[in-house]
C-alpha cells in the first residue's frame, strides 16, 4: 500500500511540476523561437507549424538524409537494412557527434572482450574440460575482468551487474540442475516469448490439445507425466481447462539442417543434429503458491521421438539440454535478432530519411535508434559468414540460422510489437492461472508508463486529429515503412500490418509507444540476461554430444562442448549482455522544448523513483519465495535502446 500512496503522489507532484512551471503555451514557444529567418531559430514543430523561411532547411536536410540512409536488401538477411557497408558506418559513427560516444564504448567493449578471450585462451587452448566447475570459473572469469574494465570515457555499467550478481547468478551456478530453475527460465530467463498454456478446442488462444497431441508419441502416457508434476491424480482434460498445462513448441526448428562440428574434432564425440523439442510443464499448488514445473520433453517434434521425465535421470538431463540449445538459438536469432534488430531496423534508418532533425518525433526517437543501425552493421554478419559464430556455436551452422530467418520472416509483422496481444494470445494473461511471471509483470508497469509519457509528448504536439493528417513528414514515414505504402518511396520497409497513412493522434501514440518499447523494454528482456545465463554452458548449452566415454542413460560434463566452443558462447554472451550506455529517459536535459524536456524528466524520475522501488521489492519477495528474480527492468539498467 506504501508503494501505491508513494506513486500516486510523486505523479501528482510531478505532473503539477511540468504543465504549471511555463504559462506559455508549448506551440507559442515554438513560434517565438522560430519567428527569425536564422537557421538556427528553426526550433522544433510540425512541418505544417514551421515558419515559411524555416521550410528550405527542413527540405535541404532531408535531402541530405535521403542521399546518406537508404533501404536495401543486404544477403542473407530477409528484412531490408540500411545501404552503407560496416567501414561507412564506421565512418560516420565516429564523425557524428550524436553517435560517437555510445559508438565507441561499444567498439571499445568488443575489443576489451576479444583482447580478454585471446589472453585466456592462451593457457586453456584444447584443455579438455572435465569438471563442471571449470565452465563455472571461465565464466566468473569473464565477468570479474569486463565488467571492472572501462570503455575509454565510458565505463560498463557495473551496478547493473552487482544486481544480477547478487540477485540471479548465485542461484543459478549453485542450483543449474534444479528443475524449478528450468522451468522459470520460461517466465523469467533468456526466453520468456514463447511459452504457451494448452487449451481445449473451444478458445483461439495458447496450443490447442487437438494440434499439439499430433506432434507428440502416441504411446507415451502424458496424463500420467502431468499428473506427476502437478502432484495430483487430476485427469488431463480437467487439467487443461483448468489452465494447468503449458508447452514450448518451437515449429521453425521443425526439419532444421545439421552440420558436422567445425570445431571439435574428437573422434570419440558425435554432435547431436539440430532437434525441434517439445516440453511440457504444468503448475503444481503448494500452500497459497502456484509454481511451473516441467513434467516431460519429447526430443523432437516427430511422434516417434523419445519422450524423457524427470524420472529418468541422466537421459532427463540430456533432453533439458535439447531444450535449452533450441530454446537458446530461437530467443537469439527469432525474439531477439528478427523480431527487435531487423524489424526495427526500417524504422529507425526512415526516421533519418522522412522526419525532419525539427521533427518533434525525431527528436524523441533518436534516443531510442541511436546504437541500432552500428549494432546491426558489426555483430550481424558476425553469426552467419563461413566459420562465425553460428557455425562455432550450433548445430544447425550459418546456414540453418538464415533458413531460421526466412522461415521466421514470413509471419513477422507489426503485430509482434503487442506486448499485450501476445501475452493474451499465448494464454498468460490470466495471473490467477499463472502468478509468478516477471517478464509479463515487469513489463506491463514500464509499458503503461511509456504510453503515458508518449500521450502528453504527441499531445503537446498534435492538438488534433488534423495536424496529424497535415503532417507530411510524418505521413511520408508511415508510408515508407508500410507495405502498402505508395509512391517513389512508399513500401520500402515491407513492414506487414502497418498502417500507410495516420488519421489520428491514437494512431501516433500506438506506433511510438511501441517503437519505443521495442527498442528499450523488450530488447532488454531478450538481451541483458544472456550475461547471466547465456555465459555459462551448463545451463544453456548450445551442443549436445554422444561421448564415447559417457555410458547410455548418463549425463556428464562430457556431453558439453569442449573448451574452444564454449569460450566462443562466454564471449557471445558477454559482448550481447555488459554495455550499458544509458538509461531509460535520460535524455531530458539535451531537448531544446522546454516543455518536452520537463515531460521527459518527469518519466525518467518516476521510473527511477516510483517503478524501480516497486521491481526491487517484487524480486526481493521472489527471492523470499525461493523464486529467480528478474532485475533487468530496473533503474538504471534498462537502457533507452539497442546497444549491441
Amino acid at each position: 500500500m506504501w508503494i501505491r500512496v508513494t506513486m500516486y503522489f510523486f505523479l501528482v507532484t510531478m505532473k503539477e511540476f511540468i504543465f504549471t512551471e511555463s504559462a506559455e503555451e508549448p506551440t507559442n514557444i515554438l513560434k517565438r523561437q522560430t519567428s527569425s529567418s536564422d537557421q538556427e531559430n528553426c526550433i522544433v514543430s510540425l512541418p505544417q507549424d514551421s515558419p515559411k523561411e524555416c521550410s528550405p532547411y527542413r527540405e535541404e536536410e532531408l535531402k541530405k538524409q535521403k542521399g546518406l540512409f537508404q533501404l536495401a536488401k543486404r544477403s542473407p538477411f530477409p528484412t531490408p537494412l540500411v545501404n552503407m557497408s560496416i567501414q561507412q558506418f564506421v565512418n560516420y559513427h565516429k564523425q557524428d557527434p550524436f553517435t560517437k560516444n555510445e559508438f565507441l564504448g561499444y567498439v571499445t567493449m568488443l575489443q576489451n572482450i576479444r583482447e580478454f578471450r585471446t589472453n585466456w585462451m592462451k593457457d586453456h587452448l584444447n584443455v579438455d574440460i572435465k569438471e563442471f566447475q571449470e565452465y563455472e570459473d571461465m565464466f566468473k572469469a569473464f565477468r570479474s575482468n569486463l565488467k571492472s574494465n572501462s570503455t575509454g570515457d565510458l565505463d560498463i555499467n557495473v551496478e547493473c551487474q552487482s544486481v544480477s550478481d547478487k540477485d540471479t547468478l548465485n542461484p543459478i551456478l549453485k542450483d543449474w540442475r534444479d528443475d524449478g530453475i528450468f522451468a522459470e527460465q520460461r517466465l523469467s530467463g533468456t526466453n520468456t516469448m514463447i511459452l504457451r498454456r494448452v487449451t481445449d478446442d473451444s478458445t483461439d488462444v495458447g496450443l490447442s490439445w487437438s494440434e499439439l497431441k499430433k506432434t507428440l508419441n502416441p504411446n507415451y502416457n502424458w496424463e500420467s507425466a502431468i499428473q506427476n508434476a502437478t502432484g495430483n491424480n487430476e485427469p488431463l482434460e480437467e487439467a487443461i481447462k483448468k489452465g494447468n498445462v503449458y508447452v514450448l513448441r518451437y515449429e521453425v526448428f521443425d526439419d532444421m539442417v545439421s552440420f558436422d562440428d567445425t570445431v571439435d574434432k574428437n573422434p570419440g564425440r558425435t554432435l547431436w543434429p539440430s532437434k525441434s523439442p517439445v516440453a511440457l510443464f504444468s503448475i503444481k499448488a503448494q500452500m497459497d503458491d502456484k509454481r511451473l514445473r516441467p513434467a516431460a520433453i519429447q526430443i523432437d517434434y516427430k511422434p516417434d521421438s523419445p519422450v524423457f521425465s524427470p524420472m529418468n535421470g541422466g537421459s532427463w538431463m540430456l533432453a533439458k539440454w535439447v531444450v535449452q540449445a533450441t530454446d537458446y538459438a530461437y530467443s537469439q536469432i527469432i525474439e531477439h535478432l528478427l523480431k527487435i534488430h531487423l524489424l526495427m531496423e526500417p524504422f529507425c534508418v526512415v526516421l533519418y530519411r522522412q522526419l525532419s532533425l525539427r521533427h518533434p518525433l525525431n527528436q524523441l526517437l533518436k534516443y531510442h535508434c541511436r546504437g541500432l543501425l552500428a549494432t546491426n552493421a558489426i555483430g550481424g554478419p558476425t553469426l552467419v559468414r563461413p566459420g562465425g559464430y553460428m557455425d562455432i556455436l550450433t548445430a544447425m551452422g550459418r546456414i540453418g540460422t538464415i533458413k531460421l530467418l526466412e522461415r521466421g520472416y514470413k509471419t513477422l509483422s507489426w503485430k509482434d510489437a503487442d506486448f499485450h496481444g501476445d501475452i493474451k494470445k499465448r494464454g498468460l494473461d490470466d495471473k490467477n492461472l499463472l502468478p509468478y511471471f516477471p517478464y509479463r509483470d515487469d513489463s506491463e508497469l514500464l509499458l503503461m508508463a511509456i504510453e503515458r509519457m508518449v500521450q502528453d509528448y504527441v499531445y503537446t504536439y498534435y492538438r488534433s486529429h488534423n495536424a496529424v493528417k497535415e503532417d507530411k513528414e510524418l505521413q511520408a514515414f508511415v508510408n515508407e515503412l508500410s507495405v502498402d505504402g505508395s509512391g517513389p518511396d512508399g513500401g520500402n520497409g515491407e513492414v506487414k500490418d502497418f498502417p500507410a497513412q495516420l488519421t489520428t493522434t491514437d494512431e501516433v501514440v500506438d506506433i511510438v509507444t511501441k517503437m519505443i518499447w521495442l527498442l528499450s523494454v523488450k530488447h532488454a528482456a531478450v538481451n541483458y540476461p544472456v550475461a547471466d545465463y547465456g555465459g555459462f554452458t551448463p545451463i544453456l548449452p548450445t551442443k549436445v554430444y554422444n561421448d564415447t566415454r559417457v555410458p547410455p542413460g548418463v549425463s556428464s560434463v562430457f556431453n558439453l562442448a569442449n573448451v574452444n566452443i564454449s569460450v566462443e558462447q562466454v564471449s557471445v554472451a558477454m559482448n550481447i549482455g555488459l554495455y550499458h550506455y544509458d538509461t531509460l529517459f535520460d535524455y531530458y536535459d539535451e531537448l531544446p522544448d522546454p516543455v518536452a524536456s520537463r515531460i521527459i524528466q518527469f518519466y525518467h524520475d518516476y521510473f527511477k523513483h516510483a517503478i524501480t522501488p516497486l521491481l526491487k521489492y517484487r524480486n526481493r519477495r521472489r527471492l523470499l519465495a525461493s523464486h529467480l528474480s528478474y532485475p533487468y527492468l530496473q533503474f538504471p539498467c534498462l537502457p533507452n535502446g539497442i546497444q549491441t
